[in-house]
Formats: structure tokens, C-alpha cells, sequence
């Protein structure tokens, strides 16, 4: 038997060929009661609507593009990244669009903004690392929807899609861990200044060390790596020699700043207390095991990839995303 047409699909439903072609494009202007019958009968048949013939009929490409630095896939075990885009790729795969990995290591980003432009791809999901952000402002003014996963530093236009988890909640968490702990001689290891997430950890953790009658700790930047982790954990501790407690604003600096911390012979967590931020691999697999604040990386980057597919489509959506922090306890705490 040949493979099922859609005019079949519409006399078994008792409707119209364009009123089944239009609710297996996903239309949602269709009376609910032809709806039913149209699925009801297309699931019998055995008919599945070809997505690139719908995406040509309504002038889409049919894909979306996923907008990362590709430096990242030499090191996909330790970062947040990882997590992010396997979520967004699932997105995008339930919602039958075709991923295209977009290269964003290009110094002015010309690459990745010629296929926006040139609308080879319906939207964009940017997946916001330090190695991007001097691309934020061209991306920001692409002809095509972009889905931010992180808040960038440059006006938004209204209705523009950020995915973000509560940064500034995650700082709070973590500071109420080491003053929980019994820790009182505090620093944070930021991320870099450039990055709103970064700001925003830092801003929780010193909002809630003012709160319990603490000045803002000593701080110091890092670049969210493992060797960026360890250089400002050295500079830390020229500065706090006595320090018992320190928050890393992401894991791979926190194993960075353990590790440095045990060749000064200052032990995790007898001596030192350390929280970091994101909970990746690194963070189960360091030594002790990395006390952290988890964000919900997965379901950033599903949410960036759901949202953005509904806004490419027409459909009603939610731009502003911001979901919830929490802490995971282990042995570095």
C-alpha cells in the first residue's frame, strides 16, 4: 500500500482536504470538534505530515538555529553548556524543527549573522557564554527571533525571549549555606563582568550578607573556567589569608579554587567551605564532591527552543522565563 495522502485523511474525517491540510500544518483557527476528527483520522491511517512541505507553505525554513561558542564542544563534560543544548535540541526535536549548529568563535560573528539574515533559519537560540558576548549587540538586532538563554547586557525589545534561572536567588542560597555552615570570613570568586548572570549571583550574595549583618565579602573575577577558577582563588587568598567560606559562581571555577586551596594545604571543607553554581558533572565528580546551586539547565534550554518554535509559528507566548535555583548539599559544604 502507498503511503497515506492528505485528501484520504479528509474524507475519513468528513472534512474539507484544506481544512485537514490546515490542522496537520498546525493551525489553530480550525473548529475543535474537525480538529478531533482530522487527528483521529490521520493517527488510523497512518499519515504523518511531511514538516518541510508545511514550513515551505508558510514561507519558513523549518529550522532553527543553535548559536554557541564551538571552543565549548572540546570541553562538553564540565560545562553548563552541555546540559542547555541537549534541552534545546529536545525542544526542537518534539517540535519537528531541524537544529543547525550555528559557529559563534568567528572574531565579529559575520558567519553566524549571514544566515540570520538571509532567514536560513527561521529564530535563534543563543546560548549566552563569556566567549559570545562581544557578538550580543549584532545578535540582539537580528532580522529573526532570538531566544536568549541568559540575560545579555544591551536593551531588549519588548516581547524578545529570555530563559534565565533566578541568579539572584542562587547567590542568596548560597550565601545562607556558608553562614549556615558557621563560615564568617567570607569572598565570592565572580564571574565575568560582562555576563548579567554573573552580576546577579553576586548581587544575592551580598544582598543576603548585609541582611545577617555582614559587609559584602572581598571579591574577585574569574572567566567561569577551571584554570580562571584557580588564578582567582590565588588572588583570594593574598587577600583573605584566613578565609573559611568561598562562593564560586560556577562550578568549573569552584574545582579550580578547591584545588588550590588544597595545594596551600587549606582542606575542603575542614578549614574551607566551598559553593559553586550550575550542578554539572564536575561538581559530582570533583573531591570532596562539590556542594552547588543547581540550576535547571535541561529546561532552560527546552523552554528557550519551545518558546521560540511557538513565536517562529505565530502562536501566543511567554517571552520572559525565569526559573527557580536550588541548593544540592555535598561534602565541600
Amino acid at each position: 500500500m502507498g503511503r497515506p495522502r492528505i485528501d484520504e485523511v479528509a474524507r475519513a474525517a468528513g472534512v474539507s482536504r484544506a481544512t485537514a491540510a490546515r490542522v496537520m500544518s498546525g493551525a489553530t483557527n480550525v473548529d475543535a470538534t474537525m480538529a478531533a476528527a482530522v487527528a483521529i483520522a490521520a493517527k488510523e491511517l497512518g499519515y504523518e505530515a511531511n514538516s518541510a512541505a508545511r514550513a515551505l507553505r508558510g514561507g519558513r525554513a523549518g529550522a532553527i538555529g543553535l548559536v554557541i561558542a564551538f571552543s565549548e564542544l572540546d570541553r562538553l563534560t564540565g560545562t553548563f553548556f552541555t546540559s542547555v543544548l541537549k534541552g534545546a535540541a529536545k525542544g526542537l526535536s518534539l517540535g519537528e524543527v531541524q537544529p543547525v549548529l550555528l559557529p559563534a568563535d568567528h572574531p565579529d560573528g559575520e558567519p553566524v549573522l549571514r544566515i540570520l539574515r538571509s532567514r536560513e533559519v527561521d529564530g535563534a537560540v543563543v546560548i549566552l557564554q563569556h566567549e559570545i558576548t562581544h557578538l550580543v549587540e549584532a545578535l540582539a538586532t537580528a532580522p529573526v527571533p532570538i531566544a536568549w538563554v541568559g540575560r545579555p547586557r544591551v536593551a531588549l525589545d519588548p516581547g524578545t525571549i529570555v530563559v534565565d534561572s533566578d541568579n539572584y536567588g542562587g547567590g542568596v542560597l548560597a550565601a545562607q549555606a556558608l553562614l549556615g555552615a558557621g563560615r564568617r570570613r567570607l569572598g565570592i570568586i565572580t564571574g565575568p563582568s560582562d555576563m548579567e548572570p554573573a552580576r546577579a549571583r553576586a548581587r544575592g550574595w551580598n544582598d543576603e550578607l548585609v541582611r545577617n549583618g555582614f559587609a559584602p565579602s572581598p571579591a574577585v573575577h574569574g572567566d567561569f573556567t577551571l584554570n580562571g577558577g584557580a588564578a582567582a582563588m590565588a588572588r583570594l587568598l593574598r587577600r583573605v589569608p584566613d578565609i573559611d567560606g568561598v562562593f564560586a559562581s560556577s562550578d568549573l571555577m569552584a574545582v579550580g579554587a578547591m584545588r588550590v586551596l588544597q595545594a596551600s594545604d587549606r582542606q575542603v571543607p575542614t578549614d574551607v567551605s566551598v559553593v559553586g553554581f550550575d550542578d554539572v558533572l564536575i561538581a559530582l565528580t570533583s573531591d570532596p564532591p562539590l556542594t552547588t546551586v543547581r540550576q535547571p539547565l535541561v529546561d532552560m534550554g527546552r523552554v528557550a527552543a519551545e518558546t521560540l518554535i511557538a513565536a517562529t509559528r505565530g502562536e501566543p507566548f511567554k517571552a520572559e522565563h525565569v526559573l527557580p535555583t536550588t541548593l544540592v548539599r555535598r561534602e565541600s559544604l
